[in-house]
């Protein structure tokens, strides 16, 4: 029975609805969303800056998006990285002769993150080399030089040449041994241009000579010259691929279009960022970039260019003299206007490689002939003994100027500071005053005694056994003025000293062994020796030329001997005499190095006894200043050609006596 139609029916309750509350965090990412797009509109008002990025981001990529493609956005990207890492290093940068190296050192090695910063800045610009040439390749392999891309092309080579200046400049900016000389190769390399090389030259260097012009001539190219050249021709490379479009390979499907963005964003983005991790990590290992020693002009030093110059270095090997501008004008002006000539050289209808092969294998040949030449280089200087041994000293001079400008550089500049350390004065003293009569490490003269292992038992003793061999008085004035003390000097006959005898002499005379030793071996010493050489002015014969062994082998007998040899305390004054023709004179009278006489005989103690003296050993020495020249002739300040032995043989000790040796410092104008 239904219900009166009167009868109002209950309506269906509703679901409960429940409101939403806004979070204080929504609210703030409402506002700041609404502010954003509020800041676009205003700039794209003023900037049209939406149909900027829509211009960047829809270009249409035919043949769909492809990892070839990403050379060019790496390039760009590490170009930047490039920018940013020098700004930051322009910031500490002193570019001046006797500021460069040490501003670059305080940049390694003080200031924070300096390190770091610089080391991504040098192998970027190994990176970008290694892109430039990928890049060049894909483009050709494409065909992307073809008609109507011919002058993108001629873009992207100025472009690469650009960047290999920015390569040549930046060399020699940290003004270090190995960016100087790589650098004198490349503008010599300049000079041999016809007719126009040597203004070319020195325009380039600043003059005739390499200084603090060049320096700066490189500095203002690499920040000022070259950046603005690569910001124009970039952005003229890109406007000229963005009109004529990227060029798909011939096997490409034409009829498929992706766009620029995201396919194609998502691979550059990709590719950066494994470039810049591998720049990164690369200037992680190695702790930043490498700084040789301040660069010397007068120094002999292995040059070697960067790796990816060593071709055109090795190609010169082959062309030398009047044939030399073959390798440094001829076969690489050929090589890069073939490259220039390609787009007109190539008549191919298509971009297939088949059809191309022949214009193809011209830049094959080039890059296998670059690629060969640089192993060819890198093999030849592993297998020159003489130089590595070259490189090995320049890389442990290198490592020692670092270690010592640590504790500052002189405002004069680090050659100054070099000068000045003593290690490395010793040395230089030592090639202009000793080695031409001396030896050690197998270099040197041959007039003197070789000073390798001077100071020890086991120089005595062979001394001992063989006074007139090569590495003692064999070139000498002195030669047969001793005979040996182990071997007999007639057949049947027995010798001064036996070998036992001999060792013990040689433990008491270098002060070595057990005191026992000692002893035995000053007995014996009595007995063979005491008749020519004195110890403490004791012993030996006024008249006799043998030196006095008191203290022999030690720091300060080496440092009386140096000084003046015939003060009394090594050498009698007899020992000047004149019929003793290349005797050594006094260093304390020499204007160049009187000064200097603890320094050199720091450095010859140190080489000589593999250990350096020490602070009580110095004092010692310097407690005691030698005697003032004796009134002779041969007291005179000595001669660079003057030459003596270095442990003096017995001068009255005829050949075949039974006297010892007289182990003495020095016999050159060295020593």
């Amino acid at each position: 029975m239904s219900a009166p139609r009167n009868e109002r029916q209950p309506r269906p309750e509703r679901p409960e609805r429940h409101e939403h509350h806004e979070t204080a965090r929504e609210r703030e990412s409402r506002v700041a969303a609404t502010r954003f797009d509020r800041m676009v509109t205003a700039l794209d008002d003023r900037m049209a800056i939406r149909a900027l990025v829509r211009w960047m981001l829809d270009e249409p990529v035919v043949g769909g998006a492809r990892w070839a493609y990403v050379f060019g956005s790496a390039l760009v990207t590490l170009l930047t990285v490039q920018a940013v890492t020098g700004w930051l290093l322009m910031s500490a940068y002193a570019p001046s002769a006797t500021t460069a190296w040490a501003s670059v050192h305080h940049i390694s090695f003080k200031m924070s993150g300096g390190w770091l910063v610089r080391g991504i800045h040098h192998f970027g610009s190994g990176a970008t080399v290694v892109l430039l040439g990928a890049h060049l390749v894909q483009t050709a392999l494409f065909g992307a030089y073809k008609r109507p891309r011919e002058l993108n092309w001629w873009f992207g080579l100025v472009l690469m040449f650009l960047v290999l200046g920015f390569s040549l400049t930046g060399y020699l900016l940290p003004w270090d041994q190995k960016g100087y000389w790589a650098t004198r190769v490349a503008t010599n390399i300049m000079g041999t241009l016809p007719l126009v090389g040597g203004a070319v030259q020195r325009i380039v260097q600043g003059g005739a000579q390499y200084g603090s012009l060049t320096l700066t001539r490189f500095y203002a190219l690499h920040v000022g010259v070259l950046p603005a050249l690569l910001a124009i021709f970039t952005l003229g490379h890109v406007a000229l691929m963005r009109k004529h479009g990227i060029t798909p390979p011939a096997s490409a499907d034409h009829t498929k279009l992706d766009r620029f963005y995201p396919k194609q964003v998502a691979l550059d983005v990709v590719a950066s960022c494994l470039v810049v991790g591998t720049v990164l990590f690369l200037a992680l290992r190695e702790h930043g970039a490498p700084l040789d020693a301040p660069a010397d002009p007068s120094s002999d030093y292995p040059a070697r260019p960067e790796w990816y110059f060593l071709a055109l270095f090795q190609l010169l090997k082959y062309f030398e003299g009047p044939t030399a501008i073959v390798g440094t004008v001829v076969i690489p002006g050929l090589a890069v206007g073939y490259l220039f000539a390609l787009p007109l050289l190539d008549r191919a209808k298509t971009n297939a490689v088949r059809e191309r092969l022949p214009w193809l294998l011209g830049i094959a040949a080039g890059f296998a002939g670059l690629a060969a030449l640089t192993v060819v280089a890198k093999r030849s200087d592993a297998r020159d003994t003489e130089f590595q041994k070259s490189r090995a000293v320049a890389d442990e001079r290198a490592l020692y100027a670092q270690q010592i400008a640590m504790g500052g550089i002189t405002p004069e500049g680090p050659l100054v500071m070099l000068d000045r350390d003593p290690k490395l004065r010793g040395e230089a003293i030592w090639k202009s005053k000793c080695k031409g009569c001396h030896t050690l490490d197998g270099k040197g003269g041959n007039s003197a005694p070789d000073l390798k292992g001077w100071g020890t038992a086991a120089w005595v003793e062979e001394t001992l056994r063989d006074p007139d061999g090569v590495t003692r008085f064999a070139k000498s004035p002195f030669k047969g003025m001793m005979a040996s003390q182990t071997q007999p000097a007639k057949p049947g006959e027995k010798p001064a000293l036996s070998a036992a005898d001999a060792k013990l002499v040689s433990a008491y005379v270098a002060n070595e062994g057990t005191p026992a030793e000692r002893e035995a071996g000053k007995k014996s010493f009595d007995l063979a020796c005491d008749s020519c050489h004195a110890r403490g002015g004791q012993g030996g014969d006024v008249d006799d030329v043998a030196p006095d062994l008191a203290g022999w082998g030690s720091y300060r007998w080496l440092r009386s001997q140096i000084a003046n040899p015939i003060a009394g305390d090594t050498y009698k004054p007899a020992a000047s005499d004149a019929k003793l023709k290349g005797h050594m004179g006094a260093f304390a009278d020499d204007p160049e190095i009187g000064a200097e006489i603890d320094v050199v005989t720091r450095w010859v103690f140190e080489q000589s006894k593999g250990r350096a003296p020490t602070d009580d050993e110095v004092k010692s020495a310097a407690s005691k200043p030698a005697p003032a020249p004796a009134a002779v002739a041969s007291s005179a300040a000595p001669s660079a050609s003057s030459s003596a032995p270095v442990v003096a043989p017995s001068g009255s000790a005829p050949a075949g006596s039974s006297s010892a040796p007289a182990p003495a410092a020095s016999g050159s104008a060295s020593k």
